[in-house]
Order: C-alpha cells, then sequence, then structure tokens
C-alpha cells in the first residue's frame, strides 16, 4: 500500500472529553465495528480491560486500524488521566499525528495543556474536535478561544455548529457552505447536506474568509490566483492548509456531538486531509550502536529495517511488544538487532491490534504500528533494527514517581509470586516502580498517584490472583545538595587472598536545571587509568540509588570525580566502585541535604457560590493560586499545591460543593520542603 494513504495517529485529551466516545464512532463509520460501543455501558471496544469497563476510564492505550477514504488510519486511543501519562507519552513518541478532543464547556483544560505539551515535544501536526456541543452551557466561541490563548494554537473553524445545547442539531461544513445534519435512524450514518440557513451566512463566510487567508500565506501560486478573483477549488485549499498544518502553523477545527452521533464523519476527513503520512513526516534519525555517528532511514519498505518498541504488554502467554516501523520490513522468524543493547533476537508473531483482539501477518513493513510476540530481553524504548546495518533510534523518557505505599502478601508462601508480578507491571509501565525496603524489608510501589498504585494493586489480585496487603499512599520525596562540597575517602581491604585499595575526590555541586542527577569523571588518565572509570561510575550510580541516610533519591545535583590514587598491584575496580561511593556520601552530608516535596499543579471546577468556600481551603493546605476564571456557570481555579496535601482531597471537594466540584492534578516538579515537614525525617 502506498504510505502516502496511512495515517498514524492518537487521541489526546483531557479525563472525560470524550477521546474513547469519538474513537467508538469513527470505528462504526468507517466499518471497523457493526454497532457503537458506549463508555457508560461498559460496551467500548477501546475500553477492553476490566478495570476500564469498571470505572469508565481509560487506563491503557489501545491500538486499532480503520479506512476511510481508501487510507489506511492506524488509531491509539490514549488516556485522559494524569496518573496514566505513561501511555500518552510513549503513544505520541510512535505517532504523526494526533486528534485533540476538547469539551465544548470547559475548552482547554488541565490534561488537555499536558498532552499538548508531550505533543509539542515530538512536533506532532494536530487537529482538534470540540466535543459535547449538546451539553448545558456548551459555547463552541469559548472553547475555540482557549485553544488560541492558552495553548498558543491558531485555530482555523472548518465547521461550525448549528443550535446549541439540547438544540444542537448539526454542523455547517466551512469550505462546501453547507448545512451537514446526521440521521438518527441509523445513528448518524447517513449525512444529509442542505444549503446554509440564513441566519448563520454572514458567520460562516467570515468562518470561510479565514480559511482562505491562512491558505494563502502558505501557498504563493494559492495567493497569486486569489488576488487575480479566480475560483480557488476546495482541493487547493486543503493541499495549501495541509502545508501549514504539516509546518505546526494551523490547526483546524471541527466540532460536534459524538455521543449523539454528530461531527465525526467530517472530522475523519480532516485526518485525510491534513495530518501527515509517514512520507510527510520524512526519515528517521537515529545514531550508530556506539554513538559515533549520526544515521537515517527512509520511510519506505526497501530501506534498511528500523522501528521503535513504544509499548509492552504481558498476557498469559508472555510479553507482546508495540512497536512502531520507521524502515525497512520484518517478517516472522527474522533475526532482528537490538542496537541498545547490543543482542540479537527473533520476531515470533507478528499482529495487527484491534484494542485486545489480534489478527495475525506474515510480515509488516514501514509505516506499521503492530504487536509482535516471542522477542527476549526486549523492552520500551528499544529498537530493533536490521543486523547488518544497526541504528540507535532515540528512546522516551519517562517522569519520576511521585507516591508510594507498602505492599505485602498476604501469605509468606505468595512472596516471591507478588515480587514476580510487580516485575511484570514495571515492565509494562515504566512510571510504576518497587523496591525493597532495606530497614523494614518491606515491598514499597511507586507511581504517579493514588489512582495509579489502586489500579495496579487491582490487577495484581484480579489479573495474576496475588492477595495483597496495602498500607496508605504516602509521598516519594526527594533531596538535593544545599551547597557545593568535597570530599575524599580511600578504601583499603583485603579481600579473600587480594589487597584492595583505591582512593577518590568527589565534589557535587546543585544543578537545578537537571532533575536527574549527572556524573562527570575529570581524572587524569596518567593518575586513574581509564579501565577503572566504569567501576567509579557505578559506585557513583550505586550512590545516588542509595539516598544516603534518608533514603530518597537524589535529584537536582551533579557529582564530579576530581582526583585519584592507585597503587600498582593492590588497585582493583571493586575498590573504586566503593571508594566513589563512600567519597559520594562524605561530600554529600557537607552539603547540607534539603528535603524535597513533589508539587502538583491543580485544576478546579467548581459552581460560583462555593469559590470562596474551595479557594480557603486550598490555601490552607499550602496552595497556592494562580489563575482564576469564569466558565459558564461555573469557576475554574488554577494553581500549584503540595502532593502530601491532595491525598483524599477529592471527597473533601465533593463534600464542600454538594458532589458539584472537580479536580485534576499533574506533577509539575519539586520544592523545598517547609521545616515542621522537614523535622520529621531528622535533619
Amino acid at each position: 500500500m502506498d504510505l502516502r494513504l496511512f495515517r498514524n495517529i492518537g487521541i489526546i485529551a483531557h479525563i472525560d472529553a470524550g477521546k474513547t466516545t469519538v474513537t467508538e464512532r469513527i470505528l462504526f463509520y468507517t466499518g471497523r465495528e457493526y454497532r457503537i460501543g458506549e463508555v457508560e455501558e461498559g460496551t467500548a471496544t477501546m475500553d477492553w480491560m476490566a478495570e476500564e469497563k469498571a470505572r469508565g476510564i481509560t487506563i491503557t492505550a489501545a491500538v486499532t486500524t480503520v479506512q476511510w477514504r481508501d487510507h489506511r488510519i492506524n488509531i491509539t486511543d490514549t488516556p485522559g488521566h494524569v496518573d496514566f501519562t505513561c501511555e500518552v507519552e510513549r503513544s505520541l513518541r510512535a505517532l504523526d499525528g494526533a486528534i485533540g478532543i476538547f469539551d465544548g464547556c470547559a475548552g482547554v483544560e488541565a490534561q488537555s495543556e499536558t498532552v499538548w505539551r508531550q505533543a509539542d515535544r515530538y512536533g506532532i501536526p494536530r487537529i482538534a474536535f470540540v466535543n459535547k456541543l449538546d451539553k448545558t452551557g456548551a459555547d463552541f466561541e469559548h472553547a475555540v478561544d482557549t485553544l488560541r490563548t492558552r495553548l498558543g494554537a491558531t485555530p482555523l473553524v472548518m465547521t461550525l455548529p448549528v443550535g446549541a445545547e439540547r438544540g444542537f442539531r448539526g454542523v455547517i461544513d466551512v469550505l462546501a457552505g453547507e448545512l451537514v445534519e446526521f440521521s438518527e435512524e441509523d445513528e448518524g450514518r447517513t449525512m444529509v447536506r442542505g444549503p446554509m440557513p440564513p441566519a448563520l451566512a454572514a458567520r460562516a463566510a467570515r468562518a470561510r474568509e479565514a480559511v482562505i487567508e491562512q491558505a494563502c500565506e502558505h501557498s504563493e501560486e494559492l495567493l497569486a490566483k486569489y488576488l487575480d478573483g479566480a475560483a480557488l477549488e476546495r482541493e487547493e485549499i486543503e493541499r495549501a492548509l495541509r502545508a501549514g498544518v504539516l509546518r505546526g502553523a494551523i490547526l483546524p477545527v471541527y466540532c460536534g456531538a459524538a455521543v449523539r452521533n454528530k461531527g465525526v464523519q467530517l472530522l475523519l476527513d480532516g485526518v485525510v486531509s491534513f495530518l501527515p503520512s509517514p512520507i510527510d513526516r520524512g526519515e528517521v534519525t537515529g545514531t550508530s550502536p556506539d554513538g559515533a555517528k549520526m544515521l537515517t532511514r527512509r520511510p519506505s519498505p526497501d530501506a534498511p529495517f528500523a522501528a521503535l518498541v513504544f509499548k509492552l504488554q504481558f498476557d498469559p502467554h508472555g510479553a507482546i511488544l508495540f512497536t512502531r516501523i520507521y524502515s525497512g520490513r520484518v517478517r516472522c522468524g527474522q533475526q532482528v538487532f537490538v542496537a541498545g543493547k547490543r543482542l540479537k533476537t527473533r520476531v515470533g508473531k507478528i499482529f495487527r491490534m484491534h484494542a485486545e483482539a489480534r489478527e495475525e501477518l506474515d510480515s509488516a513493513g514501514a509505516g506499521d504500528i503492530v504487536a509482535m510476540r516471542g522477542l527476549k530481553d526486549v523492552a520500551t524504548g528499544d529498537t530493533l533494527c536490521d543486523v547488518r546495518e544497526p541504528i540507535l533510534l532515540a528512546g522516551i523518557s519517562f517522569p519520576e514517581t511521585v507516591v508510594s505505599q507498602a505492599i505485602e502478601p498476604k501469605s509468606a508462601a505468595e512472596r516471591d509470586r507478588l515480587i514476580e508480578c510487580l516485575g511484570y507491571l514495571a515492565q509494562e509501565d515504566p512510571t510504576f516502580a518497587w523496591r525493597t525496603d532495606e530497614e523494614t524489608g518491606q515491598l514499597i510501589i511507586s507511581g504517579m498517584g493514588e489512582l495509579h498504585l489502586e489500579v495496579n494493586v487491582h490487577r495484581l489480585v484480579e489479573d495474576w490472583r496475588v492477595k495483597v496487603v496495602v498500607g496508605k499512599p504516602r509521598v516519594w520525596y526527594r533531596q538535593t545538595i544545599g551547597a557545593e562540597a568535597e570530599a575524599a575517602a580511600e578504601f583499603e581491604k583485603e579481600l579473600g587472598a587480594r589487597r584492595h585499595f583505591a582512593r577518590l575526590t568527589v565534589k557535587v555541586v546543585p544543578d537545578g536545571g537537571r532533575v536527574k542527577p549527572t556524573i562527570a569523571i575529570k581524572l587524569d588518565p596518567r593518575r586513574v587509568p581509564r579501565e577503572f572509570w566504569p567501576a567509579i561510575e557505578e559506585g557513583l550510580h550505586g550512590a545516588i540509588a542509595g539516598g544516603g541516610y534518608l533514603g530518597f533519591p537524589w535529584i537536582y545535583l551533579r557529582a564530579e570525580v576530581t582526583d585519584g590514587e592507585i597503587r600498582v598491584g593492590e588497585t582493583t575496580a571493586v575498590a573504586f566502585a566503593a571508594a566513589a561511593q563512600e567519597a559520594f556520601d562524605a561530600a554529600t552530608a557537607k552539603a547540607k541535604s534539603v528535603l524535597l516535596e513533589p508539587i502538583m499543579n491543580f485544576d478546579i471546577f467548581v459552581p460560583v457560590e462555593y469559590y470562596g468556600t474551595v479557594s480557603s481551603d486550598m490555601t490552607r493546605r499550602r496552595g497556592e493560586i494562580h489563575e482564576t476564571q469564569i466558565v459558564g456557570a461555573g469557576q475554574r481555579i488554577g494553581g500549584k499545591v503540595p502532593l502530601a496535601e491532595t491525598f483524599g482531597y477529592i471527597s473533601t471537594l465533593r463534600s464542600l460543593t454538594q458532589g458539584r466540584g472537580t479536580m485534576t492534578l499533574e506533577p509539575c516538579g519539586f520544592a523545598p520542603a517547609p521545616p515542621e515537614v522537614a523535622a520529621r525525617f531528622d535533619f
């Protein structure tokens, strides 16, 4: 199939904006499903996990493939809840374009901004769909304005709503100048085009003029034709707009009410007309496995094979690897190279996914998003490539965990099984981690929020049948240093029949620009040969992970190895690793540790009459209010608050607002904990 007819897109949005509802209509109108699945009824195709059906939310990104206007569209429906941002991050890394879904009442919401920034990082062209225009309080103009003011986008209205709230009946196709209504007899499958309602003619004309002006900005040929007064064909206008969308300069905006089956087909037309194909995205760039030189791969089945594993999922038969193929072709049974790990493995089976259903394939090529089984020692972010022409693609970075809780099996006999299953969960989800507390021996799990941990515990119980007891969620603090400091350490010990010696000096320097600590070895190779440097790095990594006497991970610092000493015949790698750890611990002890607590962005929506009560309560919780905005009959409150003050707050908010308030939280970094908090840890 011609790669120009491929679209690899994601559906991204704030929770409850209607992502899965839109996706279910896409499946129906493209003929992929014979009936419409509903989130509220637990029948949505894309929310296939039992936990998703029970909660009515998307937890894991689901992949499917549909056909529309002779195009193959690979769709990834992503979660909207911030606790599952990992799913959005890794999906966007593998996609070429995206549809942003926005609530017609609220417009851009907190998580909308988060996923938008994630898409910005990967330079992904987008179109927008303003959904739920049948809701009370829906305001299309306000929603479009928030795209401009909160996202910095240049929205370009392609469809206009006809009617509002319960009276919403259809849309105006701006370029065609026609009213489009959707038959209720066949659940919106039939579109009826008719003349423009006279009352909307002026508004539609202004919208069309804005579209043509934007198109002319991206095509000199079209501009010349327009200035000459010649008629402009729809195809040439869309071609010019497409150039602007691919550059990220234009955001085409469609509208509708997916739950009432209105507006989705025109959105699909927008996907085909404006979002990029793999050819439009161009060559993918990487490096040689040793990092020595830059390499590229063309989006062509004839180029050397290169692919990125962006998601791993376990089932009773083992691991399934969701993979984006950027170039070349791969077949079942073929040996491939895992560039970052410098190992070879073999592809067992290849599947095209439709949520949890699988269609087995003999091969897959450039532009495909498929699942593979049988590959050994492969993880999320790994590059698969041609054995003879290896390339290492950029991986995927994930945020730090912020919440932890103790977990134990109900019986000692199940401890090994629990540890095994925790390992599976951590492999599936890079934002979920577990460890054993060195002092208490307890198992500790960490994640992105209360819901994130709750869902994973539920999976342990229901999917893997491990009976567990969990403690209350607690903040997973961090620490940094308050000043620069330097210390030396000497390791001299007889182990076995050999003497081991090494001496090192380590300096620690505050580095607020990087969350993860960095290491710089500034040694004279004549004093400390390079053969010992990997052991020194290993020792420093161990010290950083150890967290000193507080036990919290170090962040915002740089460790520099400035001097060292050896003894011929006695110096070993073991000695240098131990000396590095001791020198680091001594330097950080001198540098005045600073306890850091995770800070969250909060976005609260309440009826106006509860604004004073809620804002006062949030201030009492050490929250800082940075933004307030009237939205319809409600008040939006935005700001920052320590994570420790938010546990159980949803219940409090509902109590304060008689069940009418909502809140979303998003990690935004770390800040020094106040003295009363730090005092709990014996500083």
